[in-house]
Order: structure tokens, then sequence, then C-alpha cells
């Protein structure tokens, strides 16, 4: 494939390592994995975070404003990826310094190109409340200028695909993929590690950990009760009242002590969980699996994924997954042959589909199209 060593490419992100931002970290990352199509790659952020860098950052960040205006006055073309949210840029998702800074850019010189990621676009919904409406309102009208403005977009999910081509004219929108912030050392250790009987995980923040002990609370009991679940452990944000009802949830439906909340864990230690966990809830729809960065983590330790997905599912593939009536009826299908026959097949879609270098040419073949 032929590689822009003549243009550069500016990635506009909320923030940068080491900031705790999922949307930010992907940005980073698929910058990082960008660098051998282009001269030079910059990351613009809109703040930095409050935690010292404690090595340099393998690519240089700036201000968003300041290196935008350094696009400008260039003599390379160059290529602006935004990674976009409602509230990245602007409290009330109407980000009018961006936008204008952005029309600039564009109009500078006809070999700039512009590139909007969507991560996240409009509710739509017909019960929020006033304010939320309000901002839904706002961020639709960003999102439509935005891709007004863009020479291509691209989305997570085939919701978010399917609104902004309602919405647009000659709509020209692509399907992204999303990669996992979180990786073992080597990508054999997934299939090599040695898994610890009855030891099972739910990860992510406290609201979807609570709404995933919920959604599979009937299938746990049974587990437990049978002795194939013997400890249940939690890993994600664990001071705020989700958390706290999580934690009443499974000692009060469960037992006592059968789930332990790990909190905020280093990459390297969820990692070492994730190579000895026998399996691991997932409590998402079939269509946000697409978007879940826990979810591609946990695929690419080759932990196997209890999920509620059709095995029609292609993208990721739904015959990889536990149901949670297959296990209800088989409690130990997850150890048998054809239990590792699909930790298997999940493993090898994740590092054939989501590593960082294979998400970096999807995005690379997206903006040369």
């Amino acid at each position: 494939m032929m590689n822009d060593s003549h243009r550069q490419l500016l990635v506009i992100a909320p923030t940068c390592p080491p900031g705790v931002c999922g949307v930010s970290d992907h940005a980073f990352r698929t910058a990082l994995a960008l660098g051998k199509y282009y001269l030079d790659i910059k990351i613009g952020v809109q703040y930095f975070p409050a935690d010292k860098i404690e090595v340099p950052l393998e690519l240089s960040a700036d201000n968003w404003e300041i290196a935008l205006k350094n696009t400008i006055n260039s003599t390379y073309p160059t290529d602006v990826l935004l990674n976009y949210t409602p509230k990245s840029y602007s409290r009330f998702a109407l980000p009018f310094k961006l936008l204008s800074a952005l029309r600039k850019f564009k109009k500078a010189s006809p070999a700039n190109r512009l590139f909007i990621y969507f991560h996240e676009t409009w509710d739509g919904g017909k019960h929020l409340k006033a304010h939320h409406k309000l901002l839904d309102t706002f961020t639709k009208y960003t999102v439509k200028t935005l891709s007004k403005r863009a020479d291509a977009i691209t989305v997570v999910t085939n919701e978010q695909k399917q609104k902004l081509e309602s919405v647009l004219v000659n709509p020209k929108v692509h399907l992204s993929m999303v990669g996992a912030n979180i990786l073992p050392f080597d990508k054999e250790y997934g299939l090599k590690s040695a898994r610890n009987p009855g030891e099972w995980i739910i990860f992510g923040l406290a609201h979807t950990r609570l709404w995933t002990l919920q959604q599979h609370l009937p299938l746990i009991k049974q587990l437990y009760q049978k002795g194939g679940i013997t400890k249940l452990y939690a890993i994600g944000p664990k001071d705020n009242s989700y958390a706290e009802q999580e934690l009443d949830l499974a000692n009060t439906e469960i037992g006592q002590g059968v789930l332990t909340q790990m909190g905020v864990l280093k990459p390297a230690e969820v990692s070492a969980m994730m190579l000895s966990a026998e399996a691991a809830l997932v409590g998402q729809t079939a269509d946000s699996l697409r978007k879940s960065g826990t979810f591609a983590a946990l695929s690419a330790h080759a932990v196997p994924v209890v999920c509620e997905a059709p095995f029609t599912l292609d993208e990721p593939p739904g015959y990889a997954l536990f149901r949670p009536q297959e296990l209800m009826e088989n409690y130990s299908l997850v150890t048998t042959a054809e239990g590792e026959k699909r930790r298997q097949l999940l493993h090898q879609w994740f590092w054939l589909t989501r590593s960082w270098e294979a998400i970096a040419l999807d995005m690379y073949s997206w903006i040369k199209e």
C-alpha cells in the first residue's frame, strides 16, 4: 500500500496519556500505529492530564488550537483526525471554537483533509429531560455541521451509522473497529495461561458492572450453588453508589464474600487477572460489543465471555461466545473441548482484526478511499 510520506497527521482527542480516557487512549494508540503511513504525526488535546508523565510520550502532544494553527502555517499538507464525543470540547456540546478552527483549516489549503471519528452521537430519545433534550439538540447540530465539513466520517456501531445516514445528504459513513487498551505481554499468553477454576470476573465502570450483575444474577446464583463459581471479582471503580449497590446485591442474593471488589488496578494487574479467570460476564447488547474496549481486552486474553448474543452474530463472531442458558444447562461448558474451541476462535478474531496494527490499517484504508 502506498503511504502518505509527504503528508502529516494531526490527531485531536480530549486528552493524552497518562490521562484516563478510553476515547483518548484509543486515539493515541491508533496514532502510534499510523506512524508508518505519514511523514509526521502529532496529538492535539483539549486538556492535559493532572498526573505527571513518568516517561516521554512516543508522540508529541500540544493544545489542539496551537497544533491546528501550526498545520495551517505548515508547508506540508495535513490530515486531521478528530475524535469526537459530545462534551469533549464544550460543556454544552456546542464547540464553536473548534468548528471555527476546523473551517479555517479546510480553507487554508485544498490539500488539507478532515476526518471525523464519532465515538458517540446524539441520543434521539423521546423521553429525555428538558436539559438533556437541549444538549441532545446541540449535539445533533454539531455532528451534522462536522459531517458536512469532513472529507469522510466514521462511527463504531451500526446504530450510529444509521442515524447519520438518515440526516446527511450523500453520506459516506465508515464503520470503525475498537481495540483493547489492556493487552497481555505476549499475544499467546491467553491460550497458554492456567485458569483458576470457579474464579470469574466482571470488568468495567461500577454502573455497567451493576447492570451486568443484575442481568446475569440467575446464572450466577445457579452456578454458585453447583460449585461452578466460587469467587467473583469486580474490577474497576468502587467509590460510588453503584458500587455499593453491586456489593449489597451480591451479598444478599448470592452469598456473603462471594464478590470481591478489586477497585481500579494497573493495566498489568488487570491483565494478570484476565489471564487467570475461568470466565467473564458481559452485559452489553450485541451491537455495543463492537465498541467495547472491555470486550476487546477479554478477547485478547482468550477469556471465555458469557454474553446474551445470537449465534448468528458475525462481528464479533457470535459462535465464540457463551450464552447464559447454555451454562444453566451445562455449567462446565467453558472447560470442555467445545469451550476451548470457542475461546480460541475469539482469541483469533481479536488478533486478526482488533490489534492496533489491524485497526491502523483499517483506518488508513478508510482515509485513502
